[in-house]
């Protein structure tokens, strides 16, 4: 079989439920995201319950390109759309915090990013610690005709790790912005970082078994990478941690895949970060990764949610 036709046939079946897959059963066809930075920056920075901000985050990392002039959103969006002024989209609160902010000013700012044209839903990129039941009510008018996500950061279920890391909250405190927007009908995708400081295989599992228990809607893998302006680059150069091989990565996404539920939208299976940035791990490209994984799993015969159980 060429490349090609194993590209193809890829395509016709992944082991897992992918966010282009799940966009084409709702709207025909994938969408593409335009992110944006809302300006409200970060609680874990500007002193309200910390001014370091997490070991692994450089937040210049996070901004899209033509986000970073501090343009306003809705701007931020045009300008993104420039040369297809025409086509349907989802706007990404990725920037920062996107619910760090007063009430009036986030309700302000969803109202002005739901009527730009051709905007069909909004996916809000937060921490679990800055939603509350106003945060979810300022949603809701609009499940009925946009398609509506909160994306909460998680990166790992152990405590013990979030501190490590410097997260300032704690596994309780996704659980409980989870169920917020569970009783609400929104549905969660958690972000999760694989290859934190200290934790080995069956620790990163043990995550995977808490998004299957609790029924996240979705989630998004990253892999630990070190980006310059952090915490975690001084660790890494004094050989206090190390990362993921981009050889192990694929069986560890597979194992994690596994243990999802098979319902569950895999929004990103690996991290990427500006290059400029990046100093580790340095791996083959984007794309050769996640065929890889993609490999692993038909290699094995496997498939998301296979030692799942209800």
């Amino acid at each position: 079989m060429t490349n090609r036709m194993k590209k193809k046939s890829q395509q016709q079946y992944l082991p897992y439920r992918s966010l282009s897959g799940y966009l084409r059963g709702i709207f025909g066809r994938p969408l593409r995201k335009v992110p944006v930075d809302p300006g409200f920056g970060c609680p874990n920075r500007d002193g309200t319950i910390g001014f370091e901000g997490c070991s692994f985050c450089n937040a210049e990392s996070f901004v899209p390109q033509h986000a970073r002039s501090g343009k306003d959103p809705v701007q931020q969006v045009r300008d993104h759309l420039k040369n297809s002024p025409k086509s349907k989209y989802i706007i990404y609160l990725q920037g920062g915090t996107g619910t760090h902010a007063h009430l009036e000013d986030f309700r302000d700012l969803v109202d002005d990013l739901i009527q730009i044209p051709g905007n069909v839903g909004l996916f809000v990129g937060t921490r679990p610690d800055c939603v509350n039941e106003e945060i979810i009510e300022v949603l809701m008018p609009y499940m009925s005709r946009k398609l509506i996500w909160l994306e909460l950061g998680l990166q790992t279920v152990s405590d013990a790790t979030l501190n490590r890391i410097g997260r300032g909250h704690d596994v309780a405190e996704f659980t409980r912005a989870r169920h917020l927007a569970r009783e609400k009908g929104i549905p969660v995708c958690a972000h999760i970082i694989l290859g934190l400081p200290g934790e080995g295989h069956e620790e990163m599992m043990d995550t995977a078994r808490f998004l299957a228990e609790h029924e996240l809607e979705g989630v998004k893998i990253h892999h630990l990478q070190v980006i310059r302006g952090t915490k975690i680059e001084d660790e890494y150069k004094k050989g206090e941690i190390v990362t993921l091989d981009a050889a192990e990565y694929p069986i560890l996404v597979a194992d994690f895949l596994e243990r999802l539920t098979p319902r569950m939208v895999i929004h990103r299976l690996l991290a990427d970060a500006p290059d400029d940035l990046l100093i580790a791990p340095r791996w083959p490209t984007r794309q050769k990764l996640i065929l890889s994984i993609r490999d692993r799993l038909h290699l094995r015969g496997s498939f998301q949610g296979k030692l799942w159980s209800p």
